[in-house]
């Protein structure tokens, strides 16, 4: 019996023991919690989503027109002689690739045939002189018999032997004519380069015989080289375009905020004047890049109707003048970019293509964090920017963040807090 009570003192302690535990527990839980001070409420507001901006100063920016072309000659003929014969020289560098300079003998032709021809009219010249002179003393001496036997009648031009004089002085003519007709054939035996240029292609060699009229070379000037650059009929007001006739330019003035200020002589607000705008040629030459100075001449003879571009003509005078001073030439076929120097517009803003919105509107913000949704005058786009008339204060800033759901007024947080005032 005693044995049963020791075993029931033992299970009751170890139901009481847990449960004595769990009690003191929730006693310290009450009493820490009873200790505890509540924590303070922090109201805080709402600031807006953060974006970048950037500062638009007012600038004075010419515009550049920039395009690509293929350079060209300026001239180009097929040598063709005028007279028959073979050849007797030729020029060492009259060959493909080779340069000649203005006013080079290029060949020759046999000039024996001709000479003789010289010769023989040269004869004729001689008699024909010989008759005139023979002709004009025949009829002074007609003049005066008629003069001592009837002085007092009016002899005919038949009496006078003037239709033989007449006649005389005709075959003088003729035969003259002959002369100079065989001394120009004579001189055709020579055929010399009309420009300074290259060969590009050539069939001629001594002992080859040439047929009047035969093309047998190709020569290109170097005296000048032009591009052709395709543009978009929309860039043509943004530079100076040469006078397509002799037309007196106007003395009024521009009544729209562009100006030429690059032109010689000061301001000008003309589109059209005696001389094109300068432009810029660089290229790829030997591996490196090189630069020449041309200017816009004239535009080829129509718009293209499909594309509405205008093909402008850049020329660049003595492409090959630089070569003594290392600059190397501009050559024929060479691929190259032209930059137009255009016009200069004075108050604009330059702003990247991210910052112009919907229906040309840029989202500005001030010292406020306050958004702003502004109107602009775009000027020019460019690939990477525009140039825009905006009415900005000092300290606002143009955002350039991708935003979603913005009105007008919203709240925004600045990735650079320090607006400051614009350079």
């Amino acid at each position: 019996m005693i044995r049963d009570f020791g075993a029931l003192s033992r299970a009751a302690f170890k139901i009481i023991l847990p449960l004595l535990i769990l009690a003191l527990g929730f006693g310290a839980f009450q009493l820490l919690a009873s200790m505890r001070e509540p924590p303070q409420r922090v109201s805080t507001s709402y600031v807006g989503p953060l974006v970048e901006a950037i500062a638009a100063p007012l600038q004075q920016v010419q515009v550049v027109v920039e395009g690509q072309g293929t350079v060209r000659p300026d001239a180009q003929i097929d040598l063709v002689p005028q007279v028959s014969g073979i050849v007797v020289w030729k020029d060492a560098d009259f060959k493909p690739g080779g340069t000649f300079a203005k006013g080079a003998l290029l060949f020759r032709i046999d000039p024996r045939d001709y000479e003789l021809a010289v010769q023989q009219a040269e004869v004729q010249v001689a008699q024909a002189r010989y008759q005139l002179d023979l002709a004009r003393e025949e009829a002074a001496i007609a003049a005066a018999e008629w003069q001592r036997l009837r002085a007092e009648e009016a002899p005919t031009d038949l009496v006078l032997r003037q239709p033989q004089l007449r006649a005389a002085e005709a075959s003088l003519q003729g035969a003259e004519a002959r002369l100079a007709e065989a001394r120009l054939r004579l001189d055709r035996t020579k055929v010399y380069a009309p420009f300074a240029g290259r060969v590009r292609t050539a069939r001629v060699d001594v002992g080859q015989h040439l047929n009047a009229g035969q093309a047998i070379a190709q020569l290109y000037s170097i005296e000048k080289a032009e591009i052709v650059v395709p543009v978009p009929d929309d860039d043509l007001g943004w530079f100076t375009l040469p006078l397509p006739i002799n037309t007196a330019e106007a003395t009024a003035s521009n009544a729209g905020a562009v100006y030429d200020l690059s032109a010689e002589g000061g301001a000008r607000a003309f589109a059209f004047s005696r001389e094109g705008a300068r432009a810029v040629v660089s290229g790829a030459f030997a591996g490196r890049r090189h630069q020449w100075s041309g200017r816009v001449v004239r535009t080829e003879g129509e718009l293209d109707p499909q594309s509405r571009m205008v093909r402008l003509v850049v020329e660049v005078v003595a492409p090959y003048g630089g070569m003594a001073d290392g600059i190397p030439p501009l050559t024929v076929g060479m691929f190259v970019d032209v930059a137009i120097a255009g016009r200069t517009v004075a108050g604009v803003r330059v702003l990247p293509r991210t910052a112009l919105r919907q229906g040309d509107r840029v989202w500005t913000v001030g010292r406020d964090g306050v958004l702003s949704i502004r109107p602009v005058q775009v000027v020019r786009a460019l690939e990477d920017e525009v140039l825009a008339y905006i009415d900005l204060t000092p300290e606002e800033r143009v955002i350039v963040s991708q935003l979603s759901g913005v009105t007008d007024g919203m709240q925004v947080r600045l990735a650079d807090s320090n607006l400051g005032g614009q350079p």
